[in-house]
């Protein structure tokens, strides 16, 4: 008699997903309906429902805050203690939404949920746990406290609006519409959606991943492959300066990775090159005399980086990589594009033209830095938009 083939705990886990999403009832009215129930969309209905409205939350997952799960490689760096405007691709618009609290407001709202956090280098906020499933469990469980219906395993189809009502059309585990008196629209990709509501929509596309590059002549970036250095790194294009970066590069096969190198995609293009100062800036002189001193260039660098580099101090205060483009785009930690900002009033993020839309975290074309910015973004926008949300219902 033949076997039955084995479930993986992952496909029991999914299994399992699908029949708790499944088992929730969605109902056909609601004050406020969150179109994707990722960071910004779970931060906008704990706000709406706190403010006193009805919420339902539709996203195509099979569970609500999975992408969390992924952030900061599992560990979910959720925020930065630094938390400046210049390192987002809009500053003005994001100063004006998120306001001179951004980051006492991040942390209350935590400290409100009952997170524990801890801050590491370059003011990188974790959960005590360094689990990003600490960060996940408690905005469930504050969502399901305050009264919000999460309905998973549902994908929306439609948005439209009739008679002043909105109504949002999903399809998945069950299929049906919900009339809603306010949308807040949460999210990270969907662009005909987006662009069905007659809005301004930029292509959505990868960014903060890592960066395919071609080597100078005479080294292997094979031999390099899974050494880690602490670089300052000089994104050039036609042979002036566009933005440099101090932080760490994880060589691979390929190119280069890690933060730097992720923090470089939002602006490289291909053609452009990346000097790598892998002396962190030592003064040249001071460099020059202790190679002389040791007969190489070991007790600067990394003994095997300095090998593949075949000793060269040169390489080494300045190994120029060729970008050829964006690396394992499907693991990029954010993407860029959406809608466009100025259609949305920032105070509310309100749409201009469309009364009772509202927008949120990558749904606005609004991308930040890595160490914690771009999560720290998705949390107070959410939280602005769903208030707003509220407050535009009748009922409030």
């Amino acid at each position: 008699m033949a076997r039955k083939p084995r479930r993986t705990s992952r496909s029991r886990a999914r299994e399992e997903a699908l029949a708790a999403a499944g088992a929730v009832r969605v109902p056909e009215r609601c004050d406020v309906c969150v179109v994707g129930g990722g960071a910004s969309g779970l931060a906008a209905a704990v706000a709406a429902a706190e403010a006193g409205a009805s919420v339902v939350v539709l996203e195509r997952s099979p569970a609500c805050g999975r992408t969390i799960l992924a952030t900061g490689n599992g560990r979910c760096n959720f925020s930065n203690a630094h938390l400046s405007w210049e390192r987002y691709n809009d500053p003005a618009f994001v100063e004006a939404v998120c306001g001179p609290r951004f980051g006492e407001d991040v942390l209350a709202f935590f400290g409100d949920c009952g997170l524990a956090w801890a801050e590491e280098e370059g003011g990188r906020l974790y959960p005590l746990s360094r689990q990003a499933a600490s960060v996940r469990e408690v905005l469930l469980a504050r969502a399901h406290r305050c009264g919000a219906t999460l309905a998973p395993a549902r994908e929306v189809t439609g948005v439209t609006r009739e008679n002043g009502t909105w109504r949002v059309s999903y399809e998945g585990v069950s299929a049906g519409s919900v009339a809603a008196c306010s949308v807040v629209v949460a999210l990270g990709g969907g662009e005909a959606i987006l662009r069905s509501l007659g809005l301004v929509c930029d292509s959505f596309e990868p960014v903060l991943c890592a960066l395919a590059c071609d080597p100078p002549v005479g080294v292997s970036l094979s031999e390099l492959d899974g050494r880690r250095a602490h670089v300052i790194a000089r994104l050039l294009r036609e042979g002036a300066e566009v933005v440099r970066e101090t932080g760490e590069v994880l060589f691979r096969g390929y190119g280069i990775s890690g933060i730097a190198a992720f923090d470089l995609s939002r602006t490289a293009r291909t053609g452009d090159v990346v000097s790598l100062d892998l002396t962190c800036g030592t003064d040249e002189a001071v460099a020059r005399r202790l190679v002389a001193t040791a007969g190489d260039c070991m007790g600067l660098v990394d003994p095997v980086i300095a090998r593949a580099l075949n000793d060269s101090l040169d390489l080494a205060c300045g190994l120029r990589l060729v970008v050829t483009g964006p690396a394992e785009p499907e693991r990029a930690q954010v993407t860029r594009g959406g809608l466009a900002t100025n259609q949305f009033d920032p105070t509310t993020l309100a749409a201009r033209e469309l009364p009772g839309l509202f927008a949120c975290g990558e749904a606005l074309d609004v991308d930040g830095a890595c160490g914690g910015f771009n999560l720290a973004w998705a949390w107070k926008s959410g939280l602005v938009a769903g208030r707003a949300a509220a407050a535009s219902s009748p009922l409030n």
